[in-house]
């Protein structure tokens, strides 16, 4: 019976030392090579980072709301409605307020209204006081005369003996007065009462004009929000429903500073009131050119790579 050999080495003996040339040569691990450190966000970066949303004039910017939380959302809306609304109150103070305080020196002595008339003392118009912007004029008799005063202002409110009329670029509306109103418009009490209700009017435009804005910007953003969803799926940008939500909310945001630019500059002179109607009709269509940008400038989904359909003929033959 022959002896058994080892397998891999024939020829040795047991205890036997392989031939230097069979010898196992000891592996060389080689040493891990280090990686350069990949370099950190940028400054900029950072800071973005750290502050979060807080523009709406990017579609970067409009991008970032959809992953901001509705607490800060909301107290962007705030902010905005606020300023907006402080912006109107104080163009109606350097436009309007200046003629109502020039036309109270004007005023007869008493000018009482009771039962829906107005008790006017002579049957001469008179221009009380007027700028670019309002004018006041009353015309105590319907009868025209060569010495009526015509329409100056953008906009000039009249006082007749039944109505009163808004005149404008666009034409005018007469309204009658309150039949259950019982008021003295002479010079004294409206004076008296102008000055009595000044800030406190002022107050409550500037909060009713906040409220106004906070809920029409909900009430459009819920509106927006179904149609940008589907938009973004389109699109192929993954977004939920609030997401889309608060990118349209902030999107308004736009449209509103169009329209708070128009009053500002009609409020300095630099736009007339057709300019101010301008901005009022545009600021919407703006809106909705700044969500399409701010969908579009969220993450896109990639699409899957197309493999080709194996031949199931192939190696038949």
């Amino acid at each position: 019976m022959q002896n058994l050999r080892r397998v891999g080495a024939p020829g040795l003996q047991p205890h036997q030392s392989p031939p230097h040339g069979c010898a196992r040569r000891p592996f060389k691990q080689t040493p891990p090579v280090a990686k350069p450190d990949s370099p950190g966000p940028g400054l900029v970066e950072r800071l973005r980072r750290f502050v979060g949303a807080w523009q709406p004039f990017t579609g970067a910017g409009l991008a970032a709301f959809a992953e901001t939380s509705i607490s800060r959302l909301v107290t962007f809306q705030f902010i905005a409605a606020v300023g907006i609304a402080v912006l109107v109150v104080g163009a109606l103070r350097w436009t309007w307020v200046p003629v109502i305080e020039r036309s109270l020196p004007n005023l007869p002595e008493s000018v009482p209204l009771q039962a829906g008339r107005l008790l006017w003392p002579d049957a001469e118009p008179r221009r009380l006081a007027e700028n670019a912007w309002l004018a006041i004029v009353v015309r105590p008799s319907t009868n025209s005369t060569p010495d009526d005063p015509g329409q100056t202002a953008d906009l000039q409110v009249e006082l007749h003996p039944g109505t009163y009329r808004i005149e404008g670029i666009f034409g005018h509306i007469d309204r009658p007065y309150p039949r259950s109103l019982t008021a003295d418009l002479g010079r004294i009490p409206a004076t008296a009462a102008w000055n009595a209700w000044r800030r406190p009017a002022a107050f409550l435009l500037a909060l009713g004009f906040t409220l106004f804005l906070w809920v029409s910007w909900w009430g459009l953003a819920t509106a927006y929000a179904p149609f940008a969803w589907a938009f973004a799926h389109l699109c192929r940008r993954p977004l939920s429903l609030a997401a889309a939500w608060k990118i349209s909310a902030a999107a308004l945001f736009v449209g509103a500073a169009v329209g708070a630019a128009g009053f500002a500059g009609y409020a300095t002179g630099a736009i007339r009131l057709p300019g101010v109607l301008v901005t009022q009709a545009i600021h919407i269509p703006i809106a909705w050119i700044w969500l399409i940008w701010g969908l579009l400038s969220t993450t896109s989904t990639p699409r899957p790579a197309r493999t080709k359909a194996s031949n199931p003929f192939a190696g038949s033959n």
